[in-house]
């Protein structure tokens, strides 16, 4: 399984402050109004620099209350995960199954 640390790969100083922000521990996903706040990078930008890493980005599949795309680190998902649910995310990456997210 590919290594889902960020740091050491985002070195760019635009797209630091977003990955921090999404290791923040106070918060467990991220919208990305807040990640565009605290980076001052526009949605847009925010949205590119998110694309560009896709190995450290997990995208939830539920929105927010208001509606609002949400975001949070793979490896903070997948720690998140029970045993049985860490086993099958490995088997179906292994097996070829993308999950589209």
């Amino acid at each position: 399984m590919e290594s889902m640390e960020w740091r050491g790969v985002v070195t760019d100083p635009r797209e630091v402050p977003i990955f921090e922000a999404l290791e923040d521990p106070e918060w467990e996903w991220r919208t990305l109004g807040a990640l565009s706040r605290i980076s001052g990078s526009s949605l847009d930008e925010v949205r590119g620099i998110l694309a560009k890493y896709p190995q450290f980005v997990r995208k939830s599949i539920t929105p927010s209350k208001k509606g609002e795309e949400l975001y949070t680190l793979q490896q903070r998902y997948f720690e998140a995960k029970n045993p049985v649910e860490k086993i099958w995310t490995i088997l179906s990456s292994s097996s070829g199954t993308t999950s589209g997210s």
